[in-house]
């Protein structure tokens, strides 16, 4: 059992390379709701994305994630402050979440009771989730509130990601491109590219077939000569030669580094849709 005073506080986007994590006792997830119409789930983040079919209809409009206010916030941190008086509250880019923001918000009603640090990931998904299991381990390690705190954002300029992007509607709806290039683009089955930079989405080159985006997330890896971590993240579906060609090339790239896989989960399909494949890495600290 955990000795630490330290509780850290995330979010129900996160995923993590070991899912079992959920239960760490030091670990408090706030809930994402995501939302169609007057449909409603809230996010479970041990359940698969395909438990989310009824919230992404494509015919009913677009779904959004709804992220915990300030007031949800407030109560998990007065439940925590009962037990501790250090919380490290790490949660999605604030870019592309006011889940930070209303963090910070309900902070404020405990200054001078209770330490709690704020931090933008900068990230989401497993990004988020691999920040969140370096401050658990640091913490269970016996290191000092400060010491987690800067693991956490250490680690942030480190984290990289790219997905691609199977129907352009999820870039316009972000403002990311224009209603016509949308059309247009679906019309001549493109596939577009997202990576994300301080936190935010950025549109970059366009493919037109699934082989290729293929082979430019693994031209994408092979930009890092030292790795710690790569994660494949999926959506409802994933074709098994996909998922092993990725791992044969991944593993011939960076020999040793463990390639893992799950699906992104539903805050993250409202941003790229339930059908896109990314890639997450973490360089090493000393990385070129």
């Amino acid at each position: 059992m955990t000795k630490s005073r330290i509780r850290i506080v995330t979010d129900t986007s996160a995923r993590f390379p070991t899912p079992r994590l959920w239960k760490h006792p030091l670990v408090t997830a706030a809930e994402f709701s995501i939302r169609q119409g007057n449909r409603q789930e809230v996010e479970d983040p041990l359940q698969p994305l395909e438990a989310y079919r009824s919230v992404f209809q494509p015919e009913d409009g677009p779904t959004l994630a709804a992220p915990p206010g300030p007031s949800t916030f407030a109560q998990i941190y007065r439940h925590l402050h009962k037990e501790t008086d250090q919380i490290v509250s790490i949660h999605t880019a604030a870019a592309a979440s006011q889940i930070t923001h209303n963090a910070l918000a309900a902070s404020e009603e405990f200054l001078g009771r209770c330490r709690i640090q704020v931090i933008d990931s900068g990230s989401m998904s497993f990004g988020l989730g691999l920040l969140v299991q370096a401050a658990v381990h640091a913490a269970d390690a016996g290191q000092s509130f400060d010491d987690v705190v800067r693991v956490v954002r250490g680690m942030i300029p480190r984290l990289y990601m790219i997905f691609f992007v199977d129907d352009l509607q999820h870039l316009e709806r972000h403002g990311l491109i224009a209603h016509s290039q949308a059309v247009l683009g679906n019309m001549l089955g493109v596939i577009a590219f997202l990576t994300m930079e301080d936190g935010r989405l950025i549109p970059m080159e366009k493919v037109r077939t699934r082989t290729r985006a293929l082979e430019k997330l693994v031209e994408f890896v092979a930009e890092f000569s030292d790795l710690e971590h790569i994660a494949v993240l999926h959506g409802m579906k994933q074709a098994d030669e996909d998922k092993r060609w990725l791992d044969e090339r991944l593993e011939s790239l960076h020999p040793g580094v463990p390639v893992a896989h799950a699906d992104y989960g539903p805050t993250m399909a409202t941003l790229v849709g339930t059908n896109s494949l990314g890639v997450f890495v973490l360089e090493q600290e000393n990385g070129a």
